[in-house]
């Protein structure tokens, strides 16, 4: 430990230098107070301090106060060196700062006491700013990724929120999730999943600026505010980070893969917020939005009332509350209707193994749906979607499904248009929007060699990437007038085949997940093991 010795006395400094090395303290030895007072102000300070009370240039009661006025971290303890002994003398020492003083000629034993008591008051402080920082770090930090956490993100955002109410400045809000998450838990193990988190945890870090905060808001969510930064500049910023993420590949040397991420975006003057949680809460709608349509996209929270002026916006009563639920209400059971309709339409022109079918479908929907974590509205309309599918194809085209053998070159060009068709149909009912992009695009091909668009990975919405693959499943495990129905093993190997050719290939895992803890096939763990490490190597080169 590093004792400074300040005497202005040579020989009482020599004996004390000489004696303190002895007992292996490191010293340092000054001659006056001004040149002690510089040594104490350097970085690595001695911590232990033995003041002579009267030095040239400035005593060490004089330096005693200005040590106790700066509240130095880890403490200094300071042991007066004088010849007064007396009682008010020693009072007037120790309420200047001195931990204690020993009188001059010293006498070694007592001195070593003195300087042992001191150190390990030194010694115990350090122990115990060492646990202090420890636990404030445990308490502000995410031991996993070094991200700040959630309990601390709450402090900073109401500090931030505060900030910009009171300068008028904005305050922009990005809540991000790593989409597909659970499969590369399940895929590949929990700890290659944490790998996975701490360098997109890295990544987030490199995407954002040096002033924003970038927090672990739990499991795979991370949350980043952006402190004076407009809606436009957030947007920016979420690009950013999104393709930064898209670009990188993670691998422990064994497993590889690539992930994406959604992101929700808010701000305080776009959206204004009536709290600083509610800001959040906007964020995290428009990543459900992010996620809804397909991922790794960047989404804005929608608002209506988000584009009109503060003068021009009108509270909501109660009375005005009431009247749009129970309109909406009202449109609700109008679209429910509708979709009724279309099935009794075509319930007279097909047989049991249409609405069988129809069944499936929406089964595998409402499985892939909750495992996928989606709000009830989404998987609903990916539901509407599916019947309405179904019900407009039978009223497209009755001949088609008699044939019994395999469709011509302009059956197949009649078919090719269907999306589009389904598209302009569901356009007669505005209250179908969301199924829209569903029907219009379920023909996609992963790998964008599908129609009508060529859309390619998450260019196709969400929703219809799923639907695809549930569609063609049911019908694979149907009969057809012109083919038999596949035996399981079989259905299990074309997917695995067409993961991400045709299909997506993380949807096609989840697909396999589903079945096989859902036991929907009886089949040995062999046969999904190795369609498994089939998809696996589909993931990573699509």
């Amino acid at each position: 430990m590093k004792v400074l010795i300040a005497e202005d006395d040579n020989i009482s400094r020599c004996r004390l230098e000489k004696f303190l090395e002895d007992m292996k303290y490191e010293v340092i030895s000054c001659k006056d107070g001004l040149d002690a007072w510089e040594v104490i102000q350097s970085e690595n300070a001695p911590n232990l301090l033995i003041l002579d009370w009267m030095m040239p240039e400035m005593s060490g009661l004089e330096i005693c106060r200005r040590v106790r006025q700066q509240a130095r971290e880890p403490y200094t303890y300071i042991l007066l060196l004088t010849s007064k002994n007396e009682d008010e003398d020693i009072v007037t020492g120790m309420e200047a700062g001195a931990d204690d003083y020993i009188t001059k000629p010293f006498n070694q034993n007592e001195l070593r006491v003195r300087l042992s008591a001191g150190r390990r008051i030194v010694e115990m402080n350090k122990e115990l700013l060492d646990t202090r920082d420890a636990l404030r770090k445990k308490v502000i930090y995410d031991d996993l990724t070094g991200l700040h956490n959630r309990y601390y993100m709450s402090e900073i955002l109401e500090n931030e929120y505060s900030r910009a109410l009171r300068h008028q400045t904005d305050l922009s809000c990005l809540l991000l999730d790593i989409d597909y998450f659970k499969i590369i838990n399940d895929t590949f193990g929990h700890a290659f999943g944490d790998l996975v988190l701490r360098e997109f945890s890295a990544s987030l870090k490199l995407g954002a600026r040096k002033y924003d905060f970038v927090f672990r808001y739990g499991g795979e969510e991370f949350l980043v505010l952006l402190p004076n930064t407009s809606i436009e500049g957030a947007q920016s910023v979420a690009e950013k980070i999104r393709a930064i993420c898209e670009s990188k590949t993670y691998t422990d040397g064994t497993n590889s893969t690539i992930t994406t991420v959604s992101v929700g975006v808010a701000s305080l003057k776009h959206h204004q917020p009536s709290e600083s949680k509610e800001l959040i809460a906007f964020a995290d709608k428009a990543l459900y939005r992010s996620k809804a349509e397909g991922r790794n996209r960047v989404s804005v929270y929608l608002k209506d009332s988000s584009m009109q002026s503060a003068d021009d916006k009108v509270s909501e009563s109660k009375d005005f509350r009431y009247l749009k639920e129970t309109i909406s209400s009202v449109l609700e059971k109008i679209r429910n209707a509708s979709v009724q309709s279309l099935s009794y339409m075509v319930r007279t022109l097909v047989a049991s193994e249409h609405r069988k079918h129809n069944q499936q479908v929406i089964q595998y929907i409402e499985l892939v749906g909750e495992r996928f974590n989606l709000p009830p509205r989404v998987i609903e309309a990916f539901k509407n979607a599916a019947l309405i599918h179904d019900n407009f194809k039978v009223l497209l085209d009755k001949t088609l499904k008699s044939k019994n053998k395999g469709l011509n070159t302009s059956e197949k060009l009649e078919i090719e248009s269907y999306p589009d068709m389904m598209a302009e149909l569901t356009g007669l009912f505005d209250f179908f929007a969301n199924e829209r992009s569903i029907l219009q695009h379920h023909h996609e091909n992963f790998d964008g060699s599908g129609y009508p668009a060529g859309l390619k990975g998450n260019e196709i919405p969400l929703g219809a990437r799923i639907f695809a693959i549930v569609d063609a499943m049911v019908a694979m495990l149907s009969e057809r007038p012109f083919r038999k129905s596949l035996p399981p093993e079989k259905v299990i190997e074309e997917f695995a085949d067409s993961a991400g050719s045709q299909f997506d290939p993380k949807l096609v895992f989840i697909l396999f997940d589903i079945i096989e803890k859902q036991q929907v096939f009886s089949l040995p763990e062999t046969v999904f093991m190795k369609a498994k490490e089939k998809v696996r190597k589909s993931m990573v080169n699509s």
